[in-house]
Parts: C-alpha cells; structure tokens; sequence
C-alpha cells in the first residue's frame, strides 16, 4: 500500500539520518574524552541536567499535537504552535537565569576553579532555550506527511556543524565552557538549518481553536516529559550527589555508547511511527497488524545487538574513550541489557501518543522514575556507578513489561500472537549468546580482539534480521 511505501521510505531516511549522526556524535564523545578532563564533562553533565529539569516542567507537546490533529498543517495551526513554543523559550531561559545563583549551590563543583564560574555556567546556556523555540514549526508537518528525507539530510549536517565546532573550541579551551560553548552553537545551527529543510516564514499567532486543541493535547501528556527527565537526568542527579563529575562522566560516555539499538530505534522509529499509527486510528486490525510487525522488526535488530555488546563489555569503552571509561566492572554490561530493553519500547511508547493516549506511557514512565530512584539512591553509594546501572535496568524492565501489558490489551493481542511476534529475535538472540559463551570458554579473547568477535556476531545477525524481515515481507 501507498501508506506501507512511505512508511517503509521515512524508516530508511530515518536510519541513514540518525546512523550518520551518530557517527559524528561518538566521533566528538571521543575527541572531548581526550581533550576535556573527566571532571569537567560530568561537571557540563550536571549543568544540562538542571536545565533540562526546568525544561520539562513546561514541557508543551506542540510537534505531537501536530501530528496528531486533522488541522496540523494549517497555517493557523503551525503559526500558533511557533508563538507558544516561542513564548515558553523565553519564559524558561528568564527561570533558568532566575535559577542559575540556586543550581549553583545545589550542584557544588567539589574541585572548583577560579575560571569556573558555576552560576555563569548555567546562565549561559539558559540561552538555548530560546535559540531551541525558533525552529520550524513545519518540521512536523512533514513528519506527518512522512517526508524524512530533507529532514534527515538537515538533522545530520546539524549534528556535523555542531560537533565540529565544538571539538575546535575544545582544543582552544579544554575545559567546560567549551562544551557549553558548544552545546549553544549546536542548538543555533539545528534551528537555522531547519528553515533549510522546512521552508516556513513564522508569524506570531494565537489562534483560539488551534490553541484549545494544543492545550487539551498537552493536558493528556502533562507530567509525561517530566518524568522523563527525572529518568533521563537521574544519572546526574545521583552520581552528582556523590560529588564526583568524574564518575558521573564514566558512566554518561558509557551509556551513550551501549544505548545505541535504543537511540537508533527510538529516534528513527519513533518519529515515523507517530504519524504512521495515527493514520490507522479507525482501522484496529491493520493498526494491531503494523504494531506488531513494528515489534518483531524492532527485536529481531535489537536483541542480538544487546547481546553481543553485553559479551564485550567494558572493553569497548576503554578503547573507544580510554582505559578510564572502562574502570567500573560490569558497567557497560549493565548498560547494554538497559538499551536492548530500552530500544524494545519504541514501538510501543509512539503507538499511545498517536492514538491520543499518551497517559498509558505516562504511568509506565512514572513507575520507571520511581524505582530508578528508589534503587538508585542505596546501590549508587555502595556500588558506585555500576550500582546505578544495575538500578536504571530494573527500573527499564519494570516499565518495559508494564508497557507491552498496556498494549496488548489496548490492541487486543493475545499472548501466542505476542510470542509469534517476538519468537526470531529471541532465538537469534539466544543462539548468539551461546556462541560467544562458548569462544571465552575455549580462547577468552580481550581487547581489540573482543570487539571483533562480538561485532561480527552482531553483524551476522543483523544479516540474519534482514533475511527474516525480507522473507516475511
């Protein structure tokens, strides 16, 4: 069908998109890890998690709302969603610089430095805030038109300036502000070049209508982006408060590098998702269809690719960033199980927001945040950093499971077509396990070496999704 083409169309340009900008992006987490010391990137860490606390407490859903309503693409409609999203970057950045003399003392640098001027720190990118409102307000509508390609092309040349720039103010200044410099610059370029991509000459605008539709839609998702901040952010929040940014830094390049399945399908299905069970409303069969097919798709990428990162552990890190990012035993192990489960939601948190119910995903995300928390506190102390991770998995599973039961009611999917769904993926995933079990048993291959072994299994499975995908289709 013309729906399935485009879909399939928006996933490719998705994925070369978010594969390419992702490639920049580890290309300058790698850069910074030897040009910035520890301390200073979890001290950069701690300053965006403050920031994104109060950017989530008024959080507006302005790009879901779109994409969700008849009248989206109105002009109207998308000049109206621009005046708000405006409104709110100003009334955040004047929050966060109100707020800057408080996170300062909340967030004490443990080593500070006569050039470190924390409270500046947090003005500074208080910014961004409004550099972040001034994108396109069309950009959503092309996401619900399923046109990804200039998008893509726009995300990634973004993700190249910005990175670029970045690692030249690095190698002048080496410390925090660089990556504060940076992450400005970075937020300056996405929403220039999103003009590129998105041709839109904004207006302000408060329509009534559009603007009861986008409150009532904000309403439905309220507190959802802030629990997700919480979740998000708690890394900061707890290995802050043990007041070592160098530990904190460890476990953020860590996580970036093992959530790799997790961003690559959230941010590449997520987005064509949306809009693709949105059209599918009124037609409960073919959307029960398309959501799990999503899900067999999602697993059969994922599952081997958790595997085989959690078999080679910490020595990707190590040699990616350094033998310091390596140092926590059974981090990245951890991480890696995290963003295998991770990445398995996101055919499932898209489906809520696109039929109107982001509450479902809200409740799942609420007992997330919870229990990261909960358990995060205690084994963070007495575990350090890999205690957390073994908190944040749990916390992942709980709201993993909670969400595929949200589901399958909702969808009205019994648990043999579940399992059908999933079945290939487990088994590759399994079989892939025991391979790589078995070569430590016979040779226990370490460094360079490791990552080659568990990278061609990876691979090989990913050649294997391919076939089965192929075959089924």
């Amino acid at each position: 069908s013309e729906l399935r083409s485009r879909t399939i169309r928006s996933l490719g340009w998705q994925l070369l998109g978010i594969g390419g900008q992702r490639a920049i992006q580890f290309a300058g987490l790698a850069a910074y890890a030897r040009l910035v010391e520890e301390h200073d990137i979890g001290l950069f860490g701690i300053i965006m998690a403050a920031t994104a606390a109060v950017e989530a407490l008024t959080a507006f859903a302005g790009e879901q709302s779109q994409i969700h309503s008849a009248r989206g693409a109105e002009r109207s409609f998308v000049d109206t969603v621009f005046t708000v999203r405006l409104i709110r970057g100003v009334v955040v950045a004047l929050l966060l610089a109100a707020a800057a003399p408080l996170f300062a003392m909340v967030f004490p640098d443990p080593d500070p430095s006569p050039h470190y001027w924390r409270t500046g720190l947090f003005l500074t990118l208080a910014i961004g805030s409004i550099l972040d409102a001034l994108q396109s307000p069309r950009r959503a509508v092309a996401m619900k038109q399923l046109d990804f390609r200039r998008l893509a092309v726009g995300d990634f040349m973004a993700a190249l300036t910005g990175t670029s720039v970045t690692i030249v103010i690095a190698y002048l200044r080496r410390d925090v502000w660089a990556l504060v410099l940076g992450q400005l610059w970075t937020m300056l370029a996405r929403s220039a070049i999103s003009y590129l991509v998105a041709p839109h000459q904004p207006r302000l605008c408060l329509d009534r209508s559009a603007l009861g539709e986008l409150l009532r839609y904000t309403r439905g998702a309220a507190f959802a982006p802030f629990l997700l901040m919480t979740i998000f952010q708690a890394p900061a929040f707890v290995l802050g408060a043990l007041h070592n940014p160098a530990l904190l830094a460890v476990y953020g390049y860590d996580e970036r590098l093992a959530k790799v399945p997790e961003d690559l399908c959230i941010r590449v299905l997520g987005p064509v998702a949306i809009p693709a069970y949105s059209t599918l409303i009124h037609q409960p069969q073919r959307l029960r269809q398309a959501w799990l097919g999503a899900l067999n798709a999602i697993a059969l990428f994922t599952l081997p690719g958790m595997v085989a990162l959690a078999w080679i552990g910490n020595d990707l890190p190590a040699i990616v960033f350094g033998p310091m990012f390596g140092s926590s035993p059974g981090l990245f192990t951890c991480l890696a199980i995290h963003g295998g489960l991770a990445a398995a939601t996101a055919a499932i948190g898209p489906l809520f927001w696109a039929i109107g119910e982001p509450h479902r995903d809200r409740r799942a995300q609420l007992v997330r945040s919870i229990t990261i928390y909960l358990l995060g506190l205690p084994l963070a102390f007495t575990l350090g950093a890999t205690g957390f991770a073994i908190a944040a998995t749990t916390a992942m599973g709980s709201a993993f499971v909670m969400s595929l039961v949200q589901a399958r009611k909702r969808l009205e999917v019994n648990w043999s077509g579940l399992w059908s769904a999933v079945r290939p993926a487990v088994l590759l995933a399994v079989a892939l396990g025991a391979v790589l079990l078995a070569v430590d048993v016979a040779v226990g291959v370490r460094g360079v070496a490791r990552i080659g072994v568990g990278g061609a299994g990876g691979v090989g499975c990913l050649v294997a999704a391919l076939g089965l995908v192929y075959r089924r289709n």
